[in-house]
């Protein structure tokens, strides 16, 4: 008896070892896909959160690049109106100089008169004098007289111009300074939105810190950019703007900018076996960007990964891409000539790089754009 309460004691404590280690096993297993969940869920929350800042990144470049144009513009307007005003000055300064010369002739005629004694017209008229005398008189005074009122006339002419000039003067000062206040407010503006991008990418940066994040991140840009390059395709390509066949300019591409090359074509991203696509010219912010050859725009905007983004198709299924930049001046639709000022180079799309990205594609698929540009100057 002994024997049997042993063997069902041992057998209950398996029994319940055994149910134990089995809710054991399925609490562990509610707990990891709880976890798993959890971490699914905070994925996809972050997802969603660089999705907003990505897209207040677009919005706040596309609000930077609108303002350097703008201000670009009020610059070159103001710089046009100082001129004007140089101008008006020299023509005023001019007529001041006249006006005094003119003024100068009439006193000396005036004295030279009054010392010689010249009568009045009338009174030669009067006096009787020999025909022949009176005849001469007369005519010397006729001509003495026509010659100051020409004198006079001239003088009431320069007065009436120096009245114009001035009002001129004072309109263009005043268009000058409404100008200079725009121009003042507009860099104010600029500093506000650089700085509020400049915030949005830091808080972007920090959700993309990971190296996996990172590498999927580039993988999704290069995706976006295949896309874009594929909806352009199926547009209407550009047949003939040269009469030169582009792929007969290999070798002799303008260079969008003077700088180092700092990043090759093909060379390691150092982000697991990513390459670059194009090339980085180093270069500071606000320099000037140019097209590489004839061609138009069809594409001008912000783009994840490349910011804003200037992309030129040249005919022959050939496009060129201009990237990171500050501020694109061309719309979607303008034509542009080789060496023509297309946008201002920037730091705003590519991590750590200052300066141009520039991309040449035929089909689609990229070339090393080195091979196509020519020497540099």
């Amino acid at each position: 008896m002994l024997t049997r309460a042993l063997f069902f004691g041992f057998f209950l404590v398996l029994i319940s070892t055994k149910l134990w280690a089995e809710t054991d096993s399925a609490q562990r297993l509610e707990d990891v896909q709880a976890e798993i969940q959890s971490l699914s869920d905070s994925l996809d929350k972050d997802k969603k959160a660089r999705s907003t800042l990505y897209k207040q990144l677009k919005k706040q470049s596309q609000a930077v690049s609108q303002l350097n144009r703008e201000l670009r513009d009020l610059n070159q307007q103001l710089a046009q109106k100082n001129k004007e005003l140089e101008q008006l000055e020299q023509a005023q300064d001019d007529f001041r100089q006249s006006h005094a010369k003119q003024l100068g002739a009439l006193s000396t005629q005036l004295r030279a008169a009054y010392l010689t004694a010249q009568p009045h017209y009338l009174k030669v008229f009067l006096n009787q004098q020999a025909p022949a005398k009176l005849s001469r008189s007369s005519t010397y005074f006729h001509y003495f007289h026509a010659a100051r009122q020409t004198q006079l006339a001239a003088i009431s002419d320069s007065l009436n111009t120096l009245d114009n000039n001035k009002e001129a003067l004072l309109a263009a000062r005043q268009q000058q300074q409404a100008l200079y206040e725009k121009s003042q407010q507009q860099q104010q503006n600029l500093k506000t939105q650089n700085k509020q991008r400049l915030a949005t990418a830091k808080k972007l940066d920090k959700r993309v810190n990971s190296q996996g994040v990172r590498v999927a991140s580039l993988k999704d840009e290069a995706q976006a950019l295949r896309d874009l390059l594929q909806s352009l395709a199926q547009q209407k390509s550009v047949k003939s703007i040269s009469k030169q066949p582009f792929a007969s300019l290999k070798g002799q591409l303008t260079w969008p900018v003077n700088g180092k090359v700092i990043a090759r074509y093909g060379s390691s991203r150092k982000l697991g076996k990513l390459t670059w696509q194009g090339i980085m010219i180093k270069s500071v912010a606000g320099r000037e960007i140019t097209a590489a050859a004839v061609g138009r725009v069809v594409f001008s905007d912000w783009l994840r990964g490349f910011g804003l983004l200037l992309i030129i198709d040249h005919g022959d299924k050939y496009m060129t891409l201009y990237g990171n930049n500050q501020s694109l001046l061309k719309e979607v639709g303008d034509t542009v000539n080789a060496g023509e000022l297309v946008a201002l180079s920037g730091n705003q799309g590519i991590k750590q790089y200052a300066g141009l990205y520039f991309e040449l594609r035929h089909q689609g698929n990229p070339t090393d754009p080195v091979k196509w540009l020519g020497k540099r100057s």
